[in-house]
């Protein structure tokens, strides 16, 4: 009977022991699930962190990158290749196309033969698409862009632009004579051709869509002369210039009227950050101007074109 009561008691002390124990370890559990806690969130902050740094570290390499081209001498690049690659599309005359010859001419060909000129290299033309040729700029392909292109703010976006070289009155809105099309209106259900990739394009999506047919082609001449005379299509939109050239020549042509506000007509497009090249480009514009030689380029190459046969 005693032997059990010593290992009752024996065994409650045992018991108040452990409760004691626990009870004064508690406090260090706590601590300890505290710690456990604060090291998680401390875990967490730590990867937040790495992936915020590395996120800094890639914005900082586009940075770098970014300066990189705006550092980088693109005229010492060209000298040193000893040529400019220009890129046009040429199917636009009198601004490019091709002559009886195969080779490509034009005004836009005449004002880069002046860069050449001015940068003492020799010109290649890379003849391609005019939707294109932005890409290609911005690819490397080519060094400048000279395609009669308006420098719209969407354009500004990918490439940058030197100072306008003409200025244009507006769209032309060209169809064959006859035709009884004499404002907006009268191209509702109809179907408009105009060139991929243009300003022409642009405008007649965003003012005919739903109201008129608009096909788009890649090539102005002699494509879209050629389905307009056909009948495939009841009007063109191309540049006023362009416009009075095609008028002059095939005399079954008539601008109907002009869509549009006046605008800078073109401007040579250079890679974004070819600041050196763009300085370039437009003092052989400002002197072309300011001479009276850039007029003279317009009316012979108007001239010469109108002067082919076909």
């Amino acid at each position: 009977m005693v032997e059990k009561k010593v290992i009752v008691v024996a065994v409650a002390a045992l018991i108040v022991g452990l409760l004691l124990g626990y009870a004064l370890a508690v406090p260090h559990i706590n601590a300890l699930k505290h710690e456990l806690e604060t090291l998680k969130v401390s875990v967490k902050e730590v990867e937040a962190l790495k992936k915020e740094l590395d996120f800094l570290k890639s914005e900082n390499e586009k940075l770098k990158a970014e300066l990189a081209k705006y550092k980088a001498s693109y005229v010492d690049k060209i000298k040193k290749r000893g040529k400019i690659i220009l890129g046009t599309s040429a199917d636009w005359p009198p601004f490019e196309y091709v002559d009886a010859q195969g080779n490509i001419v034009g005004i836009d060909i005449e004002i880069a033969k002046r860069i050449a000129e001015k940068l003492g290299v020799e010109l290649e033309i890379k003849d391609m698409k005019f939707a294109a040729l932005i890409e290609a700029l911005k690819g490397g392909l080519v060094d400048i862009v000279i395609a009669d292109m308006t420098p719209t703010a969407k354009r500004e976006l990918q490439v940058d632009f030197s100072i306008p070289y003409y200025f244009s009155k507006g769209h032309a809105v060209v169809t064959l004579k006859g035709k009884v099309i004499t404002c907006v209106e009268d191209l509702y259900g109809k179907k408009v051709g105009v060139q991929l990739g243009t300003t022409q394009e642009e405008w007649a999506k965003a003012n005919l869509k739903d109201k008129a047919e608009i096909l788009s082609y890649d090539k102005v001449y002699p494509d879209m002369v050629m389905v307009l005379k056909r009948g495939d299509v009841d009007a063109i939109i191309v540049g006023d210039i362009i416009a009075s050239v095609l008028t002059t020549k095939d005399p079954e042509l008539v601008i109907a009227f002009y869509i549009g506000a006046p605008t800078p007509g073109a401007a040579v497009a250079v890679p974004e950050g070819a600041e050196d090249l763009k300085f370039v480009v437009n003092q052989v514009i400002e002197e072309l101007v300011e001479s009276g030689e850039m007029q003279k380029i317009f009316e012979n190459e108007i001239a010469k074109w109108l002067g082919m046969g076909g």
